[in-house]
């Protein structure tokens, strides 16, 4: 025996299925530290948009220009896992406001 759903049942089944998809590509970007040469931020969910998020934030926090300085995942705990155990990770980005310093810059000259 065939059921058929109401247009209203039909209508918020849709919804929810939507809602569901739409939840899976969120990302999100939080802030982990700030200082004021930089910081760091922690990506979760779909990578290009928290991307965008971080890119915003740092934008936002340099006032000029900013430099990713290293990207990647890493651990979220200083604790040692038990024997076994996984370490768990987050993907961090670290960055520095400005330019950042130049790449095989000669050390400064003492004053004289």
């Amino acid at each position: 025996m065939r059921r058929r759903l109401s247009r209203r049942a039909r209508g918020l089944a849709i919804a929810a299925i939507a809602a569901i998809a739409g939840t899976a590509a969120c990302g999100t970007a939080r802030i982990i530290e700030r200082t004021p040469s930089g910081g760091v931020i922690e990506l979760e969910g779909d990578h290009n948009k928290a991307m965008e998020q971080a890119n915003e934030a740092m934008a936002a926090q340099c006032s000029s220009h900013f430099i990713v300085v290293r990207d990647g995942y890493e651990p979220t705990s200083a604790a040692t896992p038990a024997p076994g155990a996984s370490v768990p990770t987050a993907f961090r980005v670290h960055y520095e406001c400005g330019d950042g310093a130049p790449v095989g810059a000669p050390p400064a000259a003492p004053p004289r």
